[in-house]
């Protein structure tokens, strides 16, 4: 028998523990955030600019540095009071 192949991407994995999403600008995310990138989340550890206001470059642990150029969904530890 053959496998049917699908054009759909893999459904992304459930999001880390006690963060929340949010669709987020490269300049409003934070060091601590958390990207989806190759069916991993990856805490971004440090960014640089990019040259411009509208770029970020991101960098993980263990990843190669991705830049950010527009807005992406974003997974943020939840801040308790």
């Amino acid at each position: 028998m053959y496998e049917r192949r699908t054009t759909e991407p893999a459904p992304a994995p459930p999001p880390p523990l006690g963060t929340t999403a949010g669709q987020r600008q490269p300049s409003e995310v934070r060091i601590g955030d958390f990207v989806c990138l190759d069916g991993l989340y990856l805490r971004i550890l440090d960014m640089r600019s990019a040259g411009t206001a509208g770029h970020r470059v991101l960098i993980f642990d263990g990843h190669s540095p991705w830049v950010m150029k527009e807005s992406a969904t974003t997974y943020r530890p939840v801040e308790l009071l």
